[in-house]
C-alpha cells in the first residue's frame, strides 16, 4: 500500500478531515493526514482528546478493507494498537493494549484510537483510524486513566514527523498480514499485549461494579470476561474497566 500525505497546521479532526474527503474526492487508499493541532478532537464515544500544538502525533488513515465484513471490524483495530506497541517497542517503551482502543505504559495512557467505518452490503467499503499518540507534552489534564507521553517515558525530543512515518510503515505492514489472511497470529499477539489478561480486576456494566478476570477476546472484539464462575462477552459500549 503506497501512503499518500498530506500534512495540516490545524483541522477540526484529522478523522473528520478525511471522511468529507471520502465524500468528495475519492481518495486513494493509503491516504495519511497529520496535523499539528486538531481544534475538535475526539476519542472514543463523547469524550475528546486533548494535545498541546506541535508537540503530539494526530493521524488518520484511509483503507479500503472490502475484504473484511462488518462483523469482523475489530480486526483493524487490533492491528492499529499492534502497530503504535511495534513502533513504541522500536524506541524501548513497554506497552499493553487496554481494551478496547488505548496504549498504557508503565505511567499511564500514551495512545488512542478512533476507528470509524463505512459499510455496504455487509463489507466495510471505507475505515478511517484515528490515532492520538502522546510524543513530547509534558504536563496533562488530570484525567480518569492518568495521560503519559513518549517524553516522560523515555526522556528526549522525538521528531513528530519521523514517528508518524515510522507508525504509518508499521501500520500498513500489519494490514498487509491481514490482507492475506493472518487471523490467528494477530489474536495471540494480541491477547500477548492484552492489559489484565487473567488478572483479577474490577469493571462497571449497567452502573454495576463488580471482580472478573479477562479471558480473552470474541471474534466480535467483545471482551470475555469471568465472572462467579461464568464467562460472557461484553460490547465495547455496555463494559468499562475500572483501573
Amino acid at each position: 500500500m503506497k501512503l499518500n500525505w498530506i500534512r495540516l497546521e490545524t483541522v477540526s479532526s484529522t478523522n473528520s478531515c478525511l471522511q468529507k474527503m471520502v465524500r468528495g474526492e475519492d481518495p486513494p487508499e493509503g491516504t495519511v493526514v497529520i496535523a499539528d493541532f486538531q481544534k475538535l478532537g475526539r476519542g472514543q464515544g463523547d469524550h475528546a482528546w486533548h494535545s498541546e500544538k506541535g508537540q503530539n502525533l494526530l493521524m488518520s488513515v484511509l483503507l479500503y478493507p472490502e475484504f473484511l465484513s462488518a462483523s469482523r471490524q475489530f480486526q483493524l483495530s487490533m492491528l492499529t494498537s499492534l502497530a503504535l506497541c511495534d513502533t513504541l517497542q522500536d524506541l524501548d517503551i513497554p506497552s499493553l493494549i487496554k481494551w478496547p482502543n488505548d496504549i498504557l505504559t508503565p505511567q499511564g495512557k500514551i495512545a488512542g484510537i478512533l476507528i470509524e467505518h463505512g459499510i455496504m452490503g455487509g463489507h466495510l467499503s471505507h475505515s478511517i483510524i484515528g490515532i492520538g499518540l502522546n510524543v513530547n507534552q509534558l504536563r496533562f489534564p488530570s484525567f480518569p486513566v492518568r495521560a503519559t507521553s513518549m517524553a516522560i517515558e523515555r526522556p528526549e525530543q522525538y521528531d513528530v514527523i519521523q514517528l508518524s512515518e515510522q507508525l504509518a510503515e508499521k501500520l500498513a505492514a500489519r494490514y498487509q498480514q491481514l490482507q492475506v489472511g493472518m487471523n490467528e497470529p494477530f489474536r495471540r499477539e494480541y491477547l500477548g499485549r492484552l492489559f489484565g489478561l487473567d488478572e483479577p480486576l474490577g469493571f462497571v456494566c449497567s452502573d454495576k461494579a463488580f471482580t472478573g478476570v479477562i479471558r480473552g477476546i470474541s471474534e466480535l472484539g467483545e471482551l470475555l470476561v469471568e465472572a462467579n464462575g461464568t464467562t460472557r462477552p461484553y460490547g465495547m459500549h455496555t463494559l468499562k474497566l475500572s483501573i
